[in-house]
């Protein structure tokens, strides 16, 4: 069922952001020789794309001026929100095969954050930081729910080195639409020998679900001298109501970029319960090693990755499992 929402979504995003004006582009004066049908499909979908992403920022500043008075020009703060359209295609070892279609939207409200922080997002934990680029994915061990949420963030402190945040709010959580509450501090320094650290703990409120806990550790460090180029240590800790003793969990990776179109990453993680639970007969949840290749080609707003892997997981018996993700993303508004 979340399947088709999600289909329905994707085309029904598109169809109406694209607009009517396609026929009218469509008519186009005469030249000397006509194109061919390759290069015809392809300024066919570049302007699709164009009246995309022009009707998409259009409807984020008309939302951003009903919540405020910014009627002229000139009271009109630049607009970055958008969207991104993902089809995943996932193959496992012994036949099995699945696809997972998502829209993950950022919506910028620039008018709107002069009197309050309003948050929209797809993702689970209210971030566009995880999985927006190569560096920056969750271990695929210890796998979130992928819920819409909306938020207004009524407090926020920033210093040089933490934050600190509340917000108030509704998530789709579990099946059920609930109201939330959450706390997050976050600290973030240099240290010695070119190493960054950052740390957040963010906690969560569910009227039905009651709490949950995120604590994370941070670590990067750039080689060679070059920001490109970067070993990353993440570790992971999380409670929640019903579920004894904290989920942990760890990616070790190098990540490099190859220009501005091409990133690679090669990534080993692991997870590990420090409680059984009802659900859970084994600790130590299995670890997995796999490479990352994403390349944006043909347009700046289209790319794809490749994600080969092998587990040993916990759910398999520990035994060697072979899997390959892979991705198309199209990106609607501000690349």
């Amino acid at each position: 069922m979340r399947k088709r929402l999600t289909l329905l979504l994707l085309s029904s995003l598109f169809v109406v952001f694209a607009g009517p004006g396609q026929a009218e582009d469509a008519k186009e004066d005469e030249v000397e020789k006509e194109p061919g049908m390759v290069i015809k499909a392809g300024n066919y979908i570049d302007g699709a794309q164009g009246r995309a992403t022009e009707s998409f920022e259009a409807f984020m500043t008309r939302v951003d001026g009903f919540f405020t008075d910014a009627s002229t020009n000139s009271d009109v703060l630049t607009n970055d929100s958008w969207a991104r359209i993902k089809l995943d295609t996932q193959a496992a070892e012994g036949g099995t095969f699945e696809m997972d279609p998502s829209v993950k939207i950022r919506v910028s409200l620039p008018n709107t954050e002069r009197r309050f922080k309003l948050l929209f997002s797809t993702e689970g934990d209210d971030t566009d930081s995880v999985g927006d680029n190569i560096g920056g994915a969750q271990s695929t061990v210890v796998r979130n729910n992928q819920n819409a949420s909306a938020a207004i963030r009524f407090i926020r402190s920033a210093r040089k080195n933490g934050n600190t945040d509340v917000d108030l709010g509704v998530r789709q959580r579990e099946g059920d639409i609930q109201y939330f509450g959450r706390v997050s501090l976050g600290y973030r320094t240099k240290l010695k020998r070119r190493w960054d650290f950052s740390a957040s703990n963010s906690y969560w409120h569910y009227n039905k679900s009651g709490f949950e806990n995120r604590l994370t550790f941070d670590f990067r460090r750039v080689l060679f001298y070059n920001e490109d180029f970067f070993f990353r240590s993440f570790s992971e800790l999380s409670w929640r109501k019903g579920n004894k003793g904290a989920i942990t969990g760890q990616t070790l990776g190098l990540y490099t970029q190859f220009g501005e179109r091409k990133a690679l990453a090669l990534e080993a993680l692991a997870s590990y319960h420090t409680a059984l639970n009802e659900d859970v007969l084994e600790r130590y949840r299995g670890h997995e090693f796999r490479i990352r290749w994403r390349h944006s080609i043909w347009r700046p707003w289209f790319s794809y990755e490749v994600w080969p892997s092998v587990s040993w997981l916990a759910e398999n018996d520990y035994e060697r499992l072979y899997s390959l993700l892979f991705r198309l993303e199209m990106t609607i508004g501000k690349q």
